[in-house]
């Protein structure tokens, strides 16, 4: 059984009309975000075997903040990549990033961006615990996570609906505390 983790990158900051695009940092909301999935990802015991990360700032800090607190504390216990190929990617690309992952990667976090992230995992996921589905065809907001399982075991087996949608979560459905 192989585990594939997607998250969009948390909300990022608009205030600054002088940056383009891929340097755009995260908003104080995103920051928050953030500090919710981290620890909502913790009380999980999320620890992925490898992080694949677009190298767009929002995305860069996204992961920072996260890998805090899934690593213990210990710099990059957690191995991530940043793939200039997962910034903007299409589904095509995200799969075959997905396929070429090591052998010995049983957990994968992919951290990028809408459309594409919304469009591959809803190609993905054949199934789902739950309405998970359906409120992951509505909406894939910025901090959104789904998880995906597949009863496969090599990351190049991985296809269209071959995933079940174990759980799909927003910022919004976390609680401060």
């Amino acid at each position: 059984m192989l585990r594939l983790w997607l998250l969009r990158h948390a909300k990022s900051a608009w205030d600054d009309p002088s940056l383009d695009d891929f340097a755009r940092p995260l908003s104080s909301r995103g920051k928050k975000a953030c500090r919710l999935l981290a620890r909502h990802m913790g009380e999980r015991n999320i620890c992925p075997d490898l992080v694949l990360c677009s190298p767009a700032t929002r995305t860069r800090q996204t992961w920072e903040r996260l890998a805090k607190r899934l690593s213990d504390g210990v710099p990059d216990r957690i191995p991530a990549r940043f793939e200039p190929a997962l910034y903007l990617a299409e589904p095509t690309t995200l799969l075959a990033l997905i396929r070429a992952a090591p052998t010995d990667c049983r957990e994968l976090l992919l951290i990028g961006h809408n459309p594409g992230l919304e469009e591959f995992a809803g190609r993905l996921a054949g199934s789902s615990a739950g309405d998970a589905l359906e409120r992951l065809a509505e909406k894939f907001p910025t901090g959104g996570l789904a998880e995906i399982a597949f009863p496969v075991k090599a990351w190049a087996q991985v296809g269209p609906k071959a995933g079940f949608l174990a759980s799909f979560v927003v910022p919004a459905q976390l609680k401060d505390g």
